[in-house]
Parts: structure tokens; C-alpha cells; sequence
């Protein structure tokens, strides 16, 4: 085997073996109506699944993570449930089901789009607190590489190069022979 097809199989190999990232998209809310137990606010990133599916005739994906603050206490992640826990891509970022996760402060918090008061609110159980929110979430951009990825990077194209070149020349004198 040729240097430049090994390097071209161990190019490939690793391409394949990178897995897909997941999306993610920041929120953050507050209160706009405290309906009972005093304000809330909170802000953070989900992580989803990069695989879309339809929930209550919208489309939506899966929430694999959530990190952030609710109320000044860590968010420790998404609370394992049978139902919700979808970031929605319609016309608001999570449906009547809503999306569930515990805080350090062990409160148990759901984030749901209230159809009825046509807004989005905020119940944390364990805390007594209830209140409508102004809510906003926004795609986060893609991470920029870092030096040394690009070094890497520049490294490998010219190692490529050269392995071209050096094949170049040896059938060039192979042909002259």
C-alpha cells in the first residue's frame, strides 16, 4: 500500500469515528407574574439530541442535558421523565409538557408554555413557587477551533503534501528507468 492510500485510510477512519455533535441553545427567564411563592429566575443551555421527531404535531428534540442556574442554585440536569423534556422548534421553545430538571437546592422545576395565560411559566415544586416568565432561547453558535487544532490541522495537510510529493517522484523514476 502506498504511503498516500495509508494516510488517506487513516484520514477516513477517523472521520468516521467522530461522532455528531449535539445542538444546544441557551434560554433564560424571569418573572413577569408571580402567581404564588415569590419570583423565579433562571438561565443555562440545553443540549439535544441532533435527531428531530414530531411532539404534539410540532418538531422537536430531545433534551439530553441542561446546565445553568434556577433561582442561584446549580442546575444538576434533566429529570428522567415519561413525558416531555423536548426543546421545540416551533413558535415557542417548549410545548404544554414542558422540560423538567433538579437544582442543587434539590427543586424539583418545570419550564412549560402555558396555552390558557399564553405564556411561559415556571413551577418549582419543592419551593412552593409558581409565576408566569418571560422566557427567551437562542441557538448557541458553533465553538471556534482552537490554536492548536488548527496546528494540527496545518500539520496533516502537509504531511499530506509530502506524501504526494515523495509518491510523485518515485513513479517519476520508475518511468524514467
Amino acid at each position: 500500500m502506498t504511503p498516500v492510500r495509508i494516510i488517506l485510510a487513516a484520514l477516513a477512519a477517523t472521520t468516521a469515528a467522530v461522532p455528531a455533535s449535539a445542538a444546544q441553545f441557551s434560554f433564560s427567564f424571569t418573572t413577569s407574574t408571580a402567581l404564588f411563592g415569590g419570583p423565579v429566575s433562571g438561565s443555562g443551555v440545553f443540549t439535544t439530541s441532533d435527531t428531530p421527531m414530531t411532539v404534539g404535531g410540532q418538531t422537536a428534540l430531545a433534551v439530553t442535558g441542561i446546565t445553568g442556574t434556577f433561582n442561584g442554585a446549580a442546575i444538576t440536569g434533566p429529570t428522567l421523565a415519561t413525558f416531555g423534556n423536548y426543546f421545540i422548534t416551533g413558535p415557542t421553545f417548549v410545548d404544554g409538557s414542558g422540560i423538567r430538571f433538579n437544582t442543587t437546592a434539590t427543586t424539583n422545576v418545570t419550564l412549560f408554555y402555558d396555552s390558557n395565560a399564553r405564556s411561559y411559566r415556571v413551577n418549582a415544586i419543592n419551593q412552593g413557587r409558581s409565576s408566569l416568565v418571560t422566557a427567551i432561547s437562542a441557538p448557541v453558535p458553533a465553538a471556534v477551533p482552537e490554536p492548536g487544532t488548527w496546528a494540527m490541522l496545518i500539520l496533516g495537510f502537509g504531511l499530506v503534501g509530502g506524501a504526494l510529493r515523495s509518491d510523485r517522484r518515485a513513479r517519476h523514476r520508475l518511468a524514467l528507468a
